[in-house]
């Protein structure tokens, strides 16, 4: 991987000026809030800080605002008669069908406060996997946006289950990010930015103004996570690379500081800038790289990861072996017999279909599939290389 040089002072924080995307006259940011810097280190939702947020969104309307906020759990875990957050899977589903309701309504008063209307979306992995889905969800919310609505984006836990979690909101924005084409992703949390060091441990830590990538980052990372938070420092800079191949910086910042709010809406300075990847994916390549726990898998040989190395189709005679369940139009992963994925590609055919014709020659396609449905399993235009071969 590259590793990009840093900048130590943190008096040199960049101004972060994104240019506005083509054709859209206001810029656009997602700025994720976690569980714990909207309880303050407590179980409780903090109406304060959401105030702050509202203020900061108002105050600068030639940005449009996208928030992903934890906290459903939080807000609910009380009623079911806990004393501290859950750790069973259906204590946890059964407080964020509780608590959802609440963390809107509490949304809903910070902003009706400053005059704004907040929208709930909520999502599961699935509509993030299924391109079809994925687009229904980003024109719901370009639309929402341009009407000068505020979506309050987060995990519908309450069905959420292995299958289809995406598993933590940082991750969440960095795709949300992608869905409204953002211009920024503002990653919160409850100290200053990425530091060089835990400050209760180390006197000299300080803020890392700077970085090219979010891997030059990771050294830095030391462990702080709450019972009610899934994330920390760790996924926020996966979240960070997750956007920056899309061409989306990424700031992470303090969300108890009112100054650095306004700075985030405003392109003003604030927290630890990483930069987005000089040549980033095209829109349907970073939404085939960027998805999490994709429900099937084409085990291919040798031959084959050759071939889709050099932009070759995905022929069913390099197929060995099929995996999970999937339809026609799905998104899977392309393996090797060894589980190293090479590949992801939008398929031809449906999982059966792909069982029936693995193995065959192209010629041999349609007598086996009784109809011309074609005999390419993965055409190149609907595949983006992972790993190595993408570097």
């Amino acid at each position: 991987m590259f590793y990009a040089f840093l900048m130590h002072n943190s008096s040199s924080a960049v101004e972060l000026r994104e240019a506005k995307a083509p054709g859209r006259a206001k810029r656009r940011v997602v700025m994720k809030f976690g569980s714990r810097l909207l309880t303050g280190n407590t179980t409780v939702l903090d109406p304060l800080r959401m105030a702050s947020v509202a203020r900061a969104v108002v105050a600068e309307p030639e940005t449009e605002v996208v928030i992903v906020s934890s906290g459903a759990i939080a807000a609910g875990f009380r009623t079911l008669g806990h004393s501290t957050p859950p750790k069973r899977i259906q204590d946890r589903q059964a407080s964020a069908a509780v608590g959802q309701g609440r963390l809107m309504s509490l949304w809903g008063d910070a902003f009706a406060e400053v005059g704004l209307v907040v929208a709930q979306v909520l999502l599961t992995n699935d509509c993030l996997t299924d391109r079809r889905r994925y687009v229904a969800a980003s024109r719901a919310l370009g639309t929402l946006l341009q009407a000068g609505i505020v979506p309050i984006v987060n995990e519908n836990d309450t069905v959420s289950v292995d299958e289809i979690v995406v598993g933590d909101n940082d991750n969440l924005a960095a795709m949300t990010a992608a869905l409204v084409d953002a211009d920024l992703l503002a990653l919160l949390t409850d100290v200053p930015g990425v530091l060089s060091g835990d400050p209760s441990r180390d006197p000299t830590a300080h803020l890392i103004a700077e970085a090219e990538s979010a891997e030059a980052l990771r050294e830095f990372c030391y462990a702080k996570k709450s019972a009610e938070s899934t994330g920390g420092m760790v996924t926020k800079l996966e979240a960070a690379e997750r956007a920056g191949i899309f061409g989306i910086p990424t700031v992470i910042a303090s969300g108890t500081d009112e100054g650095a709010l306004a700075a985030i809406v405003g392109g003003g300075r604030a927290g630890t800038y990483i930069a987005a990847a000089k040549q980033p994916m095209a829109a349907r390549e970073h939404w085939m790289a960027a998805q999490r726990g994709l429900m099937g898998a084409l085990v291919v040989d040798d031959g084959a990861v050759a071939a889709i190395k050099r932009r070759a189709s995905l022929l069913p005679k390099g197929v060995v072996r099929v995996e999970g369940r999937f339809r026609k139009g799905d998104l899977v992963s392309v393996i090797d017999v060894r589980g190293l994925e090479h590949a992801r590609g939008i398929v031809r055919f449906d999982d059966h279909q792909v069982d029936r014709i693995r193995g065959l020659h192209t010629l041999e396609v349609k007598d086996a599939l009784g109809a011309a449905l074609g005999n390419v399993v993965i055409r190149p235009d609907r595949m983006v290389l992972i790993g190595d071969e993408e570097e």
